[in-house]
């Protein structure tokens, strides 16, 4: 039969016959991961497939096509195929352990025509064409793979990738979405959450109806994005997985929405700009953005134009949050919004005996009678203490008096939060039961800074508690422009959201601490630079020898870049340690692109080699290598990032090491129980990149293409025919990632 005509065919056939889809493999159909989920920079594109922690399970044909693709690599997706089908899909099946045999010829012929392990074989449809069910592969652990396991793609005919439980391949399931937490993030200068412009976060309670509850009405001003924090389950599995959709609803109107039906692998890069950032990078958990920034892409799992930012008008708001999985199982989240206005409160003392202190909360600002209030006391030096308890409490007009217990009071200093009659919680206001010696010139203040998504944070926290007002300046040589500071914390101030314009030629940062009479000011050096997107930026650290170039791409929006050098640094056990640390700021926001950074080395380094520039990886909590150049003549090392880390320059003299061989050397073996040479290494610094030029490996006096899985740091290969009967040896090289190496010969006999 001509292939052509079978082809058109079947294809035909297909299309008044759809097939009902094969599970690609007989290890089971539990899955570890689900489509759409978070990997750091990228989305998790597919299933994957449990295998029972252990390989060579049967792959199958999930529909009849043809094999259109062979890939073979140490990284990424090991060996993988991909499936042509006729109904116009495509199916990727990643980290193999091996192809059919026909298909493993195949493979060999191509090694050893590229005379290399790496191959990408494209076929046409008259090649290797498939039916339903056919045994294609065996599953593996081959790539970028952290345990044996089957990776399955399903992607559209534009080589997009599908949600596979959404497109052929759901299964029974009736367990609901769990929801945890959610997160206010205020977006505008007078965005105020209860009170606070700073990000809050607040658990969600299930009531008996299965509905989760916001615990409180919270009170917002400005605008404001919600992120939830929201996992799926799956019966029989502990594994937590991606929901398929989100939708949020105000006043019953739909505002927002999430839809992980499909994403090209050209968005798949915007992966960071679906996540609360912030928060994921201050580990407090992933949060999913229930909005959209104006300057971040569109992508298509966002299921509506609207971007999801709030700003509520005075009064009451029903919020709603519909989470589903792909099998239609949803959970849902309400809770009630107020539209507010700045309030605040004044606090004086009236009555005190040997036991209780009575204190009247007025409002001050926002005028509407208060009706309760929440206090915390806080230790001379800041720290939180209690929640106390209100012996009493009277409403006196727009008033309200507290009675305090003395005992709980002594010594302390109280945050005192009110909140009026339509559930308004107003700012904090402070009063102590506690005489300090203390002024503010006795103070040393510390001062931190952090970039959120709309503008610039300044902190000032103080050592200890003294009366204090306070206030902020911006300078340069010649001006300066001074912004008020208020009270959070009995002995921390902020200041608002201040634009990140606003920080344009500062070199200096004044705090201005007074209080009845005394006054006390404090220089901070300070020198940032604002990347602009489409425009090169360079920042230069304050003694000149860390730099950042950005691109015209690295950042998304404006953002104000600062290096600081710090002394409490996360050890750096291995290797020579030859610079200072640097935290590159600010470190919890997502780039869009790389840039570059540039530690310079001091003189008397300049002779040596195999220095580079490491980052520190928070997840993996070590210092890890980023590929670095050397320029000798200005005694600088480069290297390209994409994430604001801590950097610092470490030379690394130790070679890698090779742990365990098979054969071993001086091993007697029979020839049927050889089938595979495999070499176990490691490298506690650089680390072995993940290419064919960190290895040799020569068996028996020829070059053979091996293979290498970096996750487990193994080196193989896999015999084409049994050896024979005699001595053999196989040399092994191995070079980590600043040309440190180390080789090995075993000798060992078959019989």
């Amino acid at each position: 039969m001509n292939h052509s005509r079978f082809l058109l065919f079947f294809l035909a056939t297909a299309i008044l016959h759809p097939q009902e889809l094969k599970w690609p493999t007989d290890a089971g159909n539990a899955y570890s991961s689900n489509f759409g989920e978070y990997r750091d920079d990228h989305f998790h594109m597919g299933l994957d497939i449990k295998t029972n922690g252990r390989t060579g399970y049967e792959v199958y044909a999930v529909e009849n096509g043809f094999i259109s693709r062979i890939v073979s690599s140490f990284d990424g997706y090991g060996k993988a195929l991909y499936l042509k089908t006729v109904s116009g899909h495509i199916a990727v099946y990643a980290h193999l352990d091996r192809f059919t045999p026909v298909l493993e010829k195949v493979l060999k012929l191509q090694q050893s025509r590229n005379k290399s392990y790496m191959v990408n074989a494209n076929f046409s449809s008259r090649e290797f064409q498939v039916k339903k069910g056919d045994v294609i592969a065996y599953t593996g652990n081959t790539g970028s793979s952290f345990a044996p396991h089957l990776h399955f793609e399903l992607r559209n005919s534009s080589d997009e990738p599908l949600d596979p439980l959404k497109n052929g391949f759901l299964l029974k399931d009736h367990v609901t979405p769990i929801l945890t937490k959610l997160a206010f993030v205020p977006l505008s200068r007078d965005a105020l959450v209860n009170s606070s412009p700073l990000v809050q976060t607040i658990p969600l309670f299930r009531d008996k109806s299965g509905v989760y509850l916001f615990a409180d009405t919270l009170s917002t001003i400005g605008d404001f994005g919600l992120a939830i924090q929201a996992v799926d389950r799956r019966e029989g599995a502990e594994n937590v997985y991606q929901f398929h959709r989100a939708e949020l609803f105000l006043d019953g109107k739909s505002v927002f929405e999430l839809i992980y039906d499909r994403i090209p692998y050209t968005q798949s890069g915007s992966a960071k700009t679906l996540i609360q950032f912030e928060l994921k990078r201050g580990n407090l958990g992933e949060f999913q953005k229930l909005y959209r920034l104006p300057e971040h892409p569109r992508v298509v799992i966002h299921g509506t134009d609207n971007t999801g930012v709030l700003r509520l008008d005075p009064g009451y708001h029903r919020v709603e949050i519909k989470i589903r999985d792909a099998t239609g199982n949803e959970a849902v989240a309400r809770g009630i919004l107020v539209g507010a206005f700045p309030t605040s409160l004044s606090v004086k003392e009236i009555q005190r005996d040997d036991k209780v202190i009575t204190l009247e909360i007025s409002p001050r600002r926002g005028g509407l009678p208060i009706r309760d209030a929440i206090i915390y006391s806080f230790t001379p030096f800041g720290y939180p203490d209690l929640k106390i308890e209100n012996l009493h409490t009277q409403r006196v007009e727009k008033n309200i008096h507290v009675s305090l217990s003395v005992k709980d009071t002594e010594k302390r200093i109280m945050q005192i939060l009110g909140i009026n009659q339509i559930g308004i919680m107003t700012t904090p206001v402070h009063w102590a039961n506690y005489n300090t010696s203390a002024s503010v010139i006795d103070i040393h203040p510390d001062l931190e800074i952090s970039h959120t998504e709309r503008g610039i944070f300044f902190q000032v926290k103080m050592d200890q508690y003294v009366p204090a007002n306070a206030i902020l300046k911006l300078s340069n040589d010649n001006t300066f422009q001074s912004y008020p500071l208020s009270q959070i914390q009995p002995t921390v101030f902020l200041s608002e959201m201040l634009p990140v314009q606003y920080l344009r030629n500062i070199k200096f940062v004044d705090v201005s601490l007074s209080y009845s009479g005394y006054s006390r000011d404090t220089r901070f050096n300070f020198q940032s630079s604002i990347a602009e997107p489409g425009i090169k930026t360079v920042i230069l650290s304050q003694d000149r020898n860390c730099s950042i170039r950005t691109v015209s791409s690295t950042v998304y929006a404006s953002t104000a870049i600062w290096i600081d050098k710090v002394d409490k640094h996360a050890p750096v056990d291995e290797g020579y340690h030859l610079s200072a640390v640097y935290q590159l700021q600010p470190f919890n926001q997502a780039l869009q692109d790389s840039f570059l950074v540039g530690l310079r080395y001091e003189r008397q380094y300049s002779g040596h080699n195999k220095m580079g520039i490491y980052y520190y990886d928070q997840k993996e909590q070590q210092w890890t290598y980023s590929p670095t150049k050397n320029n000798p003549k200005r005694q600088i090392l480069t290297s390209s990032l994409n994430q604001f880390d801590a950097v610092t320059i470490i030379q690394d003299l130790v070679p890698p090491k090779i742990l365990k061989t098979f054969p071993a050397h001086s091993g007697h073996y029979e020839a049927k129980d050889i089938s595979k040479i495999k070499i176990d290494v490691d490298d506690n610094l650089s680390g072995i990149d993940a290419k064919e030029a960190s290895f040799s490996l020569i068996l028996d006096g020829k070059s053979v293409y091996f293979a290498y899985q970096p996750v487990i740091k193994q080196l193989s290969y896999t015999m084409d025919r049994a050896l024979q009967s005699g001595n053999h040896q196989f040399e092994v090289t191995i070079r980590d990632q600043v040309g440190n190496k180390v080789s090995k010969t075993v000798l060992f006999s078959v019989d």
